[in-house]
């Protein structure tokens, strides 16, 4: 005859409880794990509130393979500086991207002396920031190469696009003491009309950074000579970087990457005019790469521009996944060679930037097949030494099927750099990482896996208390 009290279910329902319990932490680890990991990143049209609105114009991006690449790294947690003319530290793409500015404008090779803020006043570093790290996702202008990505910004040119070389080595330094891990410099000795005395060279500032763990890269200067003096890029630790059009192909202004240690090439666009100058207007901007901009009397503006200034920022910013992926500067920087799509770029150049390829996020079709969607039309010989043109956008971008229209950038005409007084600029942006994003909903699952691991072990508990008392009963 059985018991009064057969063990048998009260083992079963244990068991059960058990297994559920197993079940529970599972989810609830899985779930928690997630929150706290970083989202799969794409450009959706039909989700009009992320979709960046000029996205569908960035052919560098996907010339780049830089969608593929942010299902693996986005550069969370790397700092990029950026010395340039400074950054429109108010603009809706950047405001949050800026982690800490400064001005080295008469610095004198000093990086003490850098002091103010980092605004821009002639827009050159708005173009080369937002390319690097403009914030992406949030339904609002362009994407960058590098979303997770901030922005350590020193101002060493001033309104007209000028400054002295030695207050972009105190800028180099600024940047990299305030934990810049890359250095972008866009500058060139024509281009940006820097003031070379004898014995001075750049060299100074690229090897304080890279002798203190940060990866100096260089535009290779449009048809330019080397800012590094008669022996070029020879024995300089940096990577430096020549320019490709929509064709794929090195653009027809881009200087030679002869004695680079580290050269390659990315998109930089080769638009021209018939006239064989560079230019972005009106239909050439086709060719252009487009990004954040600043013009004096207009906020939030976005602008066309071309020449290695814009390949260099696309370089930093595959650099910048890879670091997020906890490489070190020099194996970033052979991951970033070792995977380069083959390229005649030239002696000295490795090939053609490839984000997914360096992040090992797939194995995209190769060069020559799928890296250039539209090539532009051809055009005449240039007739004289190219000088980039930058425009600002005067209307609204192409809105894809099903999204919708975003805000128009208010029309503007065509600028050119001057020296009129800036607007007063905004507050400098305090130091700090930013916080990470939160994703209320995984969050609330994993709260609600708590409260339900909590019932069933309290119910657990009062099986297992009953089961005992009518074990001390049968005793």
């Amino acid at each position: 005859m059985p018991s009064v009290c057969d063990h048998g279910p009260v083992r079963r329902i244990r068991r059960r409880l058990g297994a559920v319990i197993v079940s529970l932490l599972a989810l609830g680890a899985v779930t928690m794990g997630r929150a706290g990991a970083q989202p799969t990143a794409t450009e959706n049209p039909a989700d009009t509130s992320t979709y960046d609105p000029y996205f569908a114009e960035q052919w560098a991006l996907p010339a780049l393979h830089v969608p593929l690449a942010w299902s693996r790294s986005t550069g969370v947690g790397v700092r990029v500086g950026v010395v340039d003319t400074g950054v429109d530290l108010a603009h809706e793409d950047l405001a949050g991207k800026v982690a800490v500015s400064t001005s080295c404008i008469g610095a004198d090779d000093v990086a003490a002396a850098c002091q103010g803020t980092g605004q821009d006043d002639e827009g050159h570093g708005t173009h080369v920031a937002g390319i690097i790290a403009a914030d992406t996702f949030n339904g609002k202008g362009v994407a960058s190469v590098a979303p997770g990505a901030q922005l350590v910004v020193a101002k060493a040119l001033d309104a007209s696009g000028s400054g002295a070389l030695e207050d972009v080595n105190a800028a180099i330094k600024w940047v990299v003491d305030h934990g810049a891990r890359i250095v972008n410099l866009s500058v060139e000795a024509d281009g940006t009309q820097l003031s070379v005395t004898p014995g001075q060279s750049l060299a100074e500032g690229i090897e304080y950074a890279w002798h203190h763990g940060a990866i100096p890269v260089v535009a290779a200067g449009n048809a330019t000579p080397s800012l590094f003096g008669p022996t070029g890029y020879a024995g300089i630790d940096a990577v430096v970087v020549g320019a490709t059009g929509r064709s794929g192909e090195p653009a027809w202004y881009s200087s030679p990457l002869i004695g680079a240690r580290w050269g390659i090439v990315a998109p930089g666009g080769d638009a021209r005019s018939p006239a064989g100058t560079a230019s972005c207007a009106g239909p050439l901007a086709a060719a252009c790469i487009v990004s954040t901009g600043w013009f004096a009397g207009h906020s939030n503006a976005y602008a066309d521009d071309e020449g290695t200034s814009m390949a260099a920022p696309e370089v930093s910013g595959v650099l910048a996944l890879l670091l997020g992926q906890g490489l070190a500067p020099q194996a970033a920087i052979n991951r970033l060679l070792l995977t380069a799509d083959p390229l005649a770029c030239g002696a000295g150049c490795a090939g053609a930037a490839d984000a997914a390829a360096a992040v090992a996020a797939a194995t995209p079709v190769r060069f020559g097949t799928n890296r250039s969607p539209q090539p532009p039309p051809p055009t005449p010989a240039p007739t004289s030494l190219p000088v980039p043109g930058r425009r600002v956008r005067t209307g609204a971008p192409p809105v894809p099927a099903g999204a919708v229209p975003p805000t128009s950038v208010p029309p503007a005409p065509v600028v050119t750099p001057t020296a009129a007084a800036p607007a007063s600029p905004p507050p400098q942006l305090a130091a700090g990482p930013l916080p990470a994003p939160i994703h209320a909903g995984r969050h609330a699952l994993a709260i609600v896996v708590a409260v339900v691991l909590l019932v069933v072990v309290s119910v657990l508990l009062a099986v297992e208390a009953t089961t005992s008392a009518v074990r001390r009963r049968e005793r």
